[in-house]
């Protein structure tokens, strides 16, 4: 039997490796406005954890041989030093969140099969597996639900408008009325409630002992009821607008989105108390199993925790020495242009992107061909990569009326510091084609790919893992023109355009 000083020890390396998820995730909860909820999750976990925990049953026969659950455990804190190696190189990536997710869950569901056998893994297995509410979804599976939403929402809200003889017509998802447009937001759309009702049917379902069936039936209907109360949100918005102008928007916006809120959690309660059971669980057996194991045994996995993070940030540091620095480069509008005009940036777009320095213009030439350009630059750091990448073209676009076609060849453009590669995509803006070129650029890079484009398959993120590349800074050009037909004229304005905007950047202090 193991001292009573040595107990604490059995529950230190789960600890810690929920530690790490969750400072893993904690970007993602501060930078994505859809994940905010994600800071109640730890806490929930854990409320949850001590709810079941004063109702454990009695310790039960370990479900397999010993020896199987050890091997697995050590199988899976070996993965680790894979996992923490290319998590360094890539913080925003959703599948490695999904994969270090699933190791510490299994980890934790061993070390309680490990302690109280298979009724204490059978008993634990909900809280445990609750923090996974706050893992990001797959990107394109996440889009895919926006843009179903958003535009579900939108037709909707303009076929009640109808009914109630308000003139509108669905563009993307943007309604369109008489006096201006309302574009149906992800706020609007309901994606985030989404998100965080489910999380609250899953609470709700435990705290009120809802039977096991119904808390699949209570996510269900409670995603649908919120889907209910967004397209109440969009149709009122709708109706202010069509009756008393787009400027009173402002006035009513938050009031209606916080009774669409409101009106959302209120059904999931409601729900859950109807389908509530009145039988109090069980009072557990108070015996707290000793385990088995020496003080060294217990912080053998502590220390190779260590060894994870210690290898990990040496492996970056070695690599480091050997990057190349990129020749800093920026862009300069065409001032002479008389069209040129400096373009406000969004607030929102600023609160997203937390980018260190950026500018916006638009300008026409020649004439008929309207052009627009961001610049955008981040400093080294974590989230950096994560940023820059959360502006993509065929997300944002679409939430404004656009239609998105079909991603282009990739462009390569030889400008004054450097060449430069970009992303061509082709959308459809008032029946007229809509062209935008993205160009992502990191400010150093391995010797060894020097002449390799940027890659964010997962060939690449591993490739920016071995080549130990992070925290490197990046830098953001995107340029959209209309007025053209044509694909390869396009190109051809674009090159040009790009070689007279791009510049060596200028020496600051």
């Amino acid at each position: 039997m193991a001292p009573d000083r040595y107990r604490l020890l059995r529950w230190a390396v789960p600890g810690a490796l929920w530690f790490w998820l969750f400072y893993h995730l904690h970007d993602e909860w501060m930078l994505n406005e859809r994940y905010n909820y994600g800071w109640a999750v730890p806490f929930l976990a854990l409320f949850l954890f001590v709810l079941r925990w004063r109702t454990r049953p009695e310790p039960g026969k370990t479900p397999t041989s010993r020896f199987l659950i050890v091997a697995s455990g050590w199988l899976l804190l070996a993965l680790l030093l894979p996992i923490r190696v290319v998590e360094e190189a890539n913080p925003d990536w959703r599948l490695l969140s999904w994969i270090l997710a699933g190791v510490v869950v299994a980890f934790s569901l061993l070390s309680l099969a490990q302690l109280g056998g298979r009724s204490w893994l059978l008993h634990f297995a909900f809280p445990v597996c609750f923090p996974l509410v706050a893992v990001p979804w797959p990107v394109q599976f996440e889009n895919s639900v926006v843009q179903m939403m958003t535009r579900a929402v939108a037709y909707t809200a303009v076929e009640i408008a109808g009914w109630a003889g308000i003139g509108a017509h669905q563009l993307g998802n943007v309604i369109q009325l008489r006096n201006g447009f309302v574009g149906v937001d992800e706020a609007c759309s309901g994606v985030k409630t989404l998100q965080a009702g489910i999380m609250v049917a899953l609470v709700l379902g435990e705290l009120l002992r809802v039977p096991r069936w119904r808390r699949l039936a209570l996510i269900l209907l409670g995603c649908g009821w919120i889907f209910v109360c967004n397209v109440f949100r969009a149709t009122t918005l709708v109706i202010v607008a069509a009756n008393s102008g787009l400027e009173a928007l402002a006035r009513w916006h938050d009031l209606i989105g916080t009774a669409a809120l409101f009106c959302g959690m209120a059904g999931l309660l409601f729900l859950a108390w109807v389908w509530k059971t009145d039988s109090a669980p069980e009072q557990g057996a108070s015996r707290i199993p000793t385990g088995s194991g020496t003080a060294p045994a217990q912080l053998i996995p502590l220390v190779w925790l260590a060894l994870v993070f210690g290898a990990s940030e040496l492996w970056y540091r070695c690599h480091e020495r050997q990057l190349l620095e990129r020749p800093p480069w920026q862009a300069r509008w065409p001032t002479a242009n008389e069209t040129t005009r400096q373009m406000p940036i969004p607030e929102t777009t600023r609160v997203i992107l937390h980018y260190d320095d950026a500018s916006s213009a638009a300008w026409e030439d020649p004439a008929g061909v309207r052009w627009w350009s961001f610049f955008a630059r981040w400093k080294p750091q974590r989230a950096a990569l994560q940023l820059v990448r959360s502006h993509s073209p065929e997300i944002c676009l679409p939430a404004i009326g656009r239609t998105f076609l079909v991603e282009r060849p990739r462009l390569t453009v030889t400008a004054r510091p450097m060449p430069l590669e970009f992303r061509a995509y082709e959308f459809e803006q008032q029946g007229r084609p809509l062209f935008v070129f993205v160009c992502i650029q990191e400010d150093r890079l391995a010797a060894s790919s020097a002449t390799q484009a940027e890659e964010w398959s997962i060939r690449g993120r591993v490739l920016a893992a071995i080549h130990g590349k992070r925290n490197l800074g990046q830098r953001l050009l995107e340029i959209a023109v209309t007025g053209l037909d044509d694909f390869g004229r396009a190109k051809e304005l674009v090159t040009k355009t790009v070689s007279q905007i791009v510049e060596p950047e200028k020496p600051t202090g």
